[in-house]
Parts: structure tokens; C-alpha cells; sequence
């Protein structure tokens, strides 16, 4: 008989000779996904689906859309996991599922099979935070990582910096205000219009960053918009959208034509430069009283993009913090970060679980938006004590500075 059976509920810490294995699920938006893993960071089965050619048709995601396709794939995918993974569900530890913050009727599928899982099967259920999990999937894939650690979330839906002190205590120094970098870069890429045939079914972020590198050599210069406005460590990346968006306008409505290449490198730069200026202010601000971490994770989809990561690496080099890219196949939403996460959750006794099927509720409430942390805001200065050299994140030029009284006097 497996250790397991011999455990009492939250109370007890126990010691074992074996792999812990939990069941992931994850339904925050468009992905259904499932995956088992085992504490000793063995991916054991992976599987994900998603409908991107409904999506291209209806010009987006539609929730509802989303929503059946987890309902009737989930349970495939959770036998198919089963099958590959060689493992009984008694055989499992647990089953882990994403319960905020995404879209809620998404969410609310995945919780459900959760459940339904769970207490068939009589095994404790892992309530996971989405971006938490986004920020520890680093740990499944190396073992470097030492907490505290700094982590820079960018993706389609999200941008955000924080520190991660364990795995389900965080704190919150900056985020967007609205919109997201991914978001941003797509939707003025949609509007650009033709990029060529050669970006058949390349994602539009991706066409971008592509065409950037083909610019003239200050291509990236050739249509500035003013940085967003935005306090301490903050982000808006909706602001940058709309003044693309009406620089392209106002230019095709003035009969000028536009420089694909160069328009593009202007909008990744830009991009960027906003991103590197909040990140500067919190290394800044954190530094100031020697707590910050020298180590920062970054993951999310835009993550990918090798202009901003060579950026975000060269700044953060120059505050003595190594720099590391969380694996791409773990940036975009699966269900690998899922169970990890539930796996580091269960070896802490988190007080989240719901160990036995009488805890377990006939429903858990999925939230649309819900803090990686604690916010930690006021602890952001309200500008850094240096003034970063914006132009020098661009190339393989040295990251710069200058103090803030040269700045004033030079303009």
C-alpha cells in the first residue's frame, strides 16, 4: 500500500520514498490542457487544444466558443494523459486546476471536470493562480532558480513585475493599467495591414519582430510616439496602441506611404523602451535598499521576442541581475505550469487545498481578475535615482545612465 493512503489531511508533513504525480488542468482562455508531473520535474504526459481556426473566423476569441471546446475535449484529453502517462488515477497525488484569474466561463469548465475528478477518485484538489504558475514553470525545467526571484510576465493578456518570495507569496511592484504588450503589438500589426504572403499563418507578433530586423539601420527611430505617462513601476501599453494606431492613420490619410520595416522596428522599440524604463525603476527602487533579487525569470509569450529579451538582458546586467528566459513551450498557457505548481503547493501543506472529497465544495468561484500578490507599489520610488539612457537598449550599444540633475540641466 502507497505511503499516500497513510496520510491524515493538512496537518501532517510527511516524508516519502517516491514522486508525488498531479494532474494539471488549465482553461484560463482558449487552451484546453492537461498534463501530469511528477515532483521530480518529469513532464509524465502533456496534451493541449485549441480551435485557432474558429478563431480566425469570428476575428477573436469567443468565450462561449472557448467554453465548449474545454467541456467536450477535457475529458478526452484527461484519459489520453492517463494512457500516456502509464498511470492509474489512483496512482495520482492530486489534481491541480486553474481557478483565476481568466475568463470565468473557461475557467468555471476546468474547475468543474476538476471536481468531478477529484471526488471520483478521492484525491485532494489544488486550487492554482494562473500567473503564479506562469512565474514557478521556470523551476519545472531548472533548478538554478533560487526564491526570492524577480519575474517580468508579458504576454497577450498580461505585463507585470514582481518578486516571487515561495511559491504562493508574492509581491506586486508594477503591472499594466491597461492593455498588455502582446495585445498591443498585434492589434497594430492587424492594422498596418499587407505584410506579405511570406507571413501566411505567422503569428502577427512574430511578423513584427521579423520585419523590424529588416529596418533601415534607424528604422527603429523613424516614428516616435511619447512614452505613456504612467506612475512608479507601472505600465500602459493601450496608450501606445492608440498613438500607433493614429500615427498610421494620420500618415495614410496625409498620402505618405508607410515604411513596413521601419514602422515596425518603431512600434518594437517603443515597446521596449517602456518596458525597460518601469523594469529600470524597479531594479532602482529595490537596489536602493539591497533587497533586490539577482536573479529575474521571464516568461509569457512575448518573452520570444529576441529584441526585447536582448534589451531586458542588457538592463538587467547592468544592475548585476542574471537574466533568465522561461522555455517557450511553457510561456504560452499549459497545463505543465499547472500541475508543478500544485506540486510545490502540496509539498508546502498549502492551506488552499481541499484535501478530502467532503472538503471539496460543488463548485469553487473562478475570478476574471484576481492579484499575482501583495501590492507593493508604495515601495517603488517615485523615479529612480538614475536616469535610464532610453537610446541604449537598442543594439549591442552598453546600457547607460545619467543622474537626474544632468538630465534637467542638458534640457
Amino acid at each position: 500500500m502507497r505511503i499516500k493512503q497513510f496520510l491524515s489531511t493538512r496537518n501532517i508533513i510527511s516524508t516519502r520514498n517516491y514522486s508525488l504525480k498531479v494532474l494539471g488542468i488549465e482553461t484560463s482562455c482558449d487552451d484546453t490542457a492537461v498534463a501530469i508531473v511528477s515532483s521530480d520535474r518529469k513532464i509524465l504526459a502533456a496534451e493541449r487544444y485549441t480551435e485557432r481556426e474558429i478563431q480566425r473566423k469570428q476575428g477573436g476569441i469567443n468565450p462561449s466558443v472557448c467554453a465548449q471546446q474545454h467541456r467536450q475535449h477535457l475529458p478526452r484529453l484527461i484519459e489520453k494523459c492517463l494512457s500516456d502517462a502509464g498511470t492509474s488515477p489512483k496512482e495520482l497525488d492530486a489534481v491541480a486546476v486553474t481557478v483565476t484569474p481568466g475568463l470565468v466561463i473557461a475557467l468555471k469548465e476546468g474547475i468543474s471536470a476538476a471536481i468531478r475528478f477529484a471526488r471520483a477518485h478521492k484525491l485532494p484538489l489544488i486550487p492554482v493562480h494562473h500567473m503564479r504558475a506562469h512565474a514557478l514553470s521556470i523551476l519545472l525545467v531548472n533548478e538554478s532558480i533560487r526564491f526570492p526571484f524577480s519575474t517580468l510576465l508579458l504576454s497577450g493578456g498580461h505585463a507585470l513585475i514582481a518578486v516571487a518570495e515561495s511559491g504562493e507569496i508574492f509581491k506586486l511592484y508594477g503591472e499594466s493599467i491597461s492593455g498588455s504588450p502582446g495585445e498591443c503589438i498585434d492589434k497594430v500589426a492587424r492594422h498596418l495591414g499587407f505584410l506579405g504572403s511570406e507571413f501566411d499563418g505567422i503569428h502577427s507578433g512574430s511578423a513584427v519582430e521579423i520585419l523590424a530586423s529588416r529596418s533601415s539601420e534607424s528604422g527603429h527611430l523613424r516614428y516616435p510616439i511619447s512614452l505613456p505617462h504612467v506612475k512608479k513601476a507601472n505600465m500602459n501599453f493601450d496608450q501606445i496602441k492608440g498613438s500607433y494606431l493614429n500615427l498610421l492613420d494620420r500618415t495614410r490619410k496625409n498620402g505618405e506611404d508607410v515604411d513596413i520595416p521601419d514602422f515596425c522596428a518603431s512600434l518594437q522599440n517603443t515597446v521596449t523602451r517602456h518596458i525597460a524604463t518601469k523594469l529600470h525603476c524597479f531594479y532602482d527602487s529595490l537596489s536602493a535598499e539591497n533587497r533586490l533579487p539577482g536573479q529575474l525569470v521571464i516568461g509569457g509569450g512575448v518573452a520570444a521576442n529576441r529584441y526585447i529579451f536582448n534589451a531586458i538582458s542588457k538592463l538587467s546586467a547592468a544592475h548585476s541581475v542574471s537574466t533568465i528566459k522561461t522555455p517557450l513551450s511553457l510561456c504560452t498557457d499549459n497545463a505543465e505550469m499547472v500541475a508543478y505548481t500544485g506540486i510545490l503547493m502540496y509539498q508546502n501543506q498549502s492551506k488552499s487545498i481541499l484535501w478530502t472529497p467532503e472538503e471539496i465544495p460543488d463548485t469553487i468561484y473562478a475570478h476574471a481578475r484576481t492579484p499575482i500578490g501583495l501590492n507593493a507599489s508604495s515601495e517603488i520610488l517615485d523615479r529612480p535615482r538614475r536616469q535610464l539612457v532610453n537610446s541604449t537598449i537598442h543594439g549591442n550599444e552598453a546600457i547607460r545612465f545619467r543622474n537626474f540633475d544632468n538630465f534637467r540641466n542638458k534640457h
